[in-house]
């Protein structure tokens, strides 16, 4: 690992005159990783220009925005580096000390494992990384033109017409060259590798909308009738070309083997809305909404989906009535009940495909047919997520305290996902999407913000966020059969992607121990984990597992303070979450062995006839009792509880009289990012991001770097 940089500057200009106004703004933003080598290194140049023009009942406001990007990712290529690698931070973990980092003599000039000398596999990961180029460039234009006419405007009606025209066109260039290499056995090539993608991305959007605002009396009326029409389209092409002479010059045409390929897909949204918003006297309010949405990624008879929401509230504070103390300022209760639809997957997916290229033998030839070979539901249909939410929000203390409670409960059905099937099947596609089943999340978010302003040059702002959250699995479709993950498990009544294997009871201590317990291996032996014999039976297999804990978050929390005293001001912003458990694959490698790969301090204190009081069993070649299996043994599921420093930024306003003013305000501020975590985890991340059945398999990630900040803020 290296120290990374970043920068980050912006000038806008802003101006206009009786009916005219804009704002033009240009920025650069470049980011220097921390891992040794190419990647990742992120560059970007965007500019932005917004203007309104205004004259008597006709408005419009036109945007443009555009965004070059550069960036060296972090990718492997699954064809060079075999063994299903992990992600870097895991290799270069678990890479030996005694493995070098250049070595001339080999393909590329950096050093590798050697079967004769190190007797492991393990990649250098500061060679893979800086032989391997691997780069994406993407250029985005982003422009709105939305014109709008006040039909009516009346004291009491008001009738307006809007028109919403966008494009979003992103345009990507994907470039991945590796030369021949030689990083130890498992880990080289000996042919140069190139492929360069082109992806063209085009959303068009239209819409439509009609707003009457009206009064009569206490009455006030917003009527909202809409139309959408959103139109993607995706085309890549694609070009291999391998084995390219040296000295290298990576254009497709110089090397051989060449091929190219592409795809062109495209998707379309239709959508009717309306929109009543009623307020009376501001004390009863309500807002209804009804959408029907048409999605073409359904087939025909599932294509359109009604999505209806209703909300109300109260504003008790202004029922004279109620007389409520004179130290609430404002309290109102509101509810909402609504419906809202999905349609996020692929294109396609409801049609059946033949694959031309099959060959087979008929007749003593080989002849080429054609096959389903990709299992697909067609009755896939929209997902529905059904909300219901009771709050409070409150004002306390003239204004000094607000407070927010609210209790939420969403199901949602027809849950589009992609379900792992078994391999026996034949498909290619080994997850395909369907509508699996149905799940509900509940709890209750809170939020407490104290407002200080007592003091003329002294202020501060603090609040407080907690929400809980409640998974259910409620169904799974077809005849709810449990969908398996990463050591997890999803099954009906539990939540999604609980932990899920065996329970550890200790370590045997000895062989009469080992006869006296059920069976586990023939190979088990005085050091080796003790698993649970959950169904009696005296034998230790599939049947004796279970649930271990949970993958979710049972609570997410963050705390935010500002404060100003004259001209310095302060920033703190904390965020956490608690009650889940982590399976970290990068600890339970680092603890499996120490003949083959670099090893977790953990492992000095493991089970040998000398040291028997640990719960950490004995290192033995191929792990014949199964020791690293999926359980709850110490280390192998982890408590995932953490609190994250996020920001702490400190900064000062200079007055303008000290330049004479030829600026109007100027600041200069140091901001630090992730100063620290708390945390129990052993990995990174305790927040990463996994698949939808895993949730709490960390498959290894990167570590989060602390970034010190300077800046200047400057105003002409």
């Amino acid at each position: 690992m290296k120290s990374g940089s970043r920068q980050n500057h912006n000038v806008s200009l802003s101006g206009g005159g009786e009916n005219i106004s804009y704002n033009a703004s240009l920025d650069y933003f470049q980011n220097e990783g921390v891992l040794v080598g190419n990647a990742p290194d992120y560059e970007r140049y965007s500019g932005r220009i917004n203007t309104v023009m205004e004259k008597g009942i006709f408005k419009v406001s036109p945007s443009i925005y555009y965004a070059h990007s550069f960036e060296n990712n972090l990718n492997y290529r699954g064809g060079v580096l075999t063994g299903g690698r992990p992600p870097l931070i895991n290799d270069l973990v678990m890479a030996i000390p005694t493995l070098a980092l250049y070595d001339e003599n080999n393909a590329g000039g950096y050093a590798g494992t050697s079967s004769q000398i190190h007797q492991t596999i393990a990649l250098n990961v500061p060679g893979a990384n800086s032989l391997f180029e691997t780069t994406t460039e993407v250029d985005r234009t982003f422009a709105i033109l939305n014109p709008q006419l006040q039909i009516l405007d009346g004291e009491n009606h008001k009738l307006k017409y809007k028109l919403n025209l966008s494009y979003d066109k992103t345009i990507a260039r994907d470039f991945s060259f590796i030369p021949a290499f030689n990083l130890g056995y498992f880990f080289n090539s000996g042919i140069s590798l190139l492929d360069q993608d082109t992806r063209v991305y085009t959303v068009g959007l239209v819409e439509n909308t009609l707003t009457y605002n009206g009064t009569f009396g206490k009455h006030n009326f917003e009527l909202l009738l809409g139309q959408t029409f959103q139109s993607n389209k995706a085309e890549t092409t694609n070009a291999h070309s391998e084995n390219l002479p040296q000295p290298y010059y990576p254009v497709l045409s110089n090397g051989e083997n060449q091929n190219a390929g592409g795809s062109n897909n495209e998707s379309s949204l239709a959508s009717y809305f309306g929109r009543l918003n009623y307020n009376f006297d501001d004390r009863y309010l309500i807002t209804a909404t009804v959408r029907r949405d048409g999605s073409s990624r359904f087939a025909p008879q599932n294509r359109y989906g009604t999505f209806p929401s209703l909300a109300l509230a109260w504003r008790l504070s202004n029922e004279e009535y109620l007389n409520l103390p004179d130290e609430v300022s404002n309290l109102k209760l509101r509810a909402s009940y609504g419906e809202l639809g999905n349609q996020n997957i692929a294109n396609y997916l409801y049609q059946p495909v033949i694959n031309r290229n099959i060959l087979y033998n008929f007749d003593g030839a080989s002849v080429t047919g054609g096959l389903q070979t990709s299992i697909i539901s067609e009755d896939i249909k929209w997902e529905t997520t059904t909300s219901f939410n009771v709050a409070m929000d409150a004002s306390l203390f003239n204004n000094a305290v607000d407070l927010t409670v609210e209790y939420y409960n969403k199901e949602t059905t027809d849950v589009l996902v992609g379900v792992p099937i078994p391999a026996s099947t034949g498909s290619i596609n080994q997850a395909p999407v369907v509508n699996a089943g149905s799940l509900k999340n509940s709890g209750v978010d809170v939020e407490l913000t104290y407002h200080y302003n007592n003091l003329e040059d002294f202020n501060f702002d603090i609040s407080a966020n907690m929400s809980t959250i409640n998974n259910e699995v409620l169904a799974l479709g077809g005849n709810d059969e449990p969908v398996y993950g990463t050591g997890a498990i999803t099954q009906v009544g539990g939540e999604v992607g609980e932990h899920f294997g065996y329970i550890y009871d200790g370590i045997f201590q000895s062989q009469d121990e080992v006869d006296n317990h059920a069976f586990q291996s023939a190979a088990t032996a005085p050091g080796d984990v003790i698993f649970r014999d959950l169904n009696g039976d005296d034998v230790i297999n599939a049947e004796d597992r279970t649930t271990l804990g949970s993958a979710l978050p049972s609570v997410t929390y963050g705390l935010n303070f500002t404060a100003n005293y004259k001209n310095f001001d302060f920033t703190l912003f904390a965020s956490g979450a608690a009650g889940f458990y982590i399976n970290s694959r990068l600890y339970r490698t680092l603890m499996w062995s120490t003949d083959y790969v670099n090893s977790h301090t953990d492992i000095l204190n493991r089970w040998t006839p000398e040291n028997t009081n640990t719960n950490i069993p004995r290192v033995v070649a191929n792990d014949p009792n199964g020791n690293a299996r999926d359980s709850d043994r110490p280390g192998w599921l982890q408590k995932g509880d953490y609190l994250r420093l996020n920001t702490i930024s400190f900064g000062y306003t200079i007055p303008s009289e000290t330049f004479n003013d030829v600026l109007s305000s100027s600041r200069v501020y140091a901001t630090v990012q992730n100063l620290h975590t708390f945390q129990h985890y052993k990995g990174y991340n305790p927040d990463f991001n996994s698949g939808v059945f895993n949730p709490g398999f960390d498959n290894g990630t990167y570590p989060r770097p602390r970034t010190y900040m300077l800046g200047v803020q400057l105003s002409f």
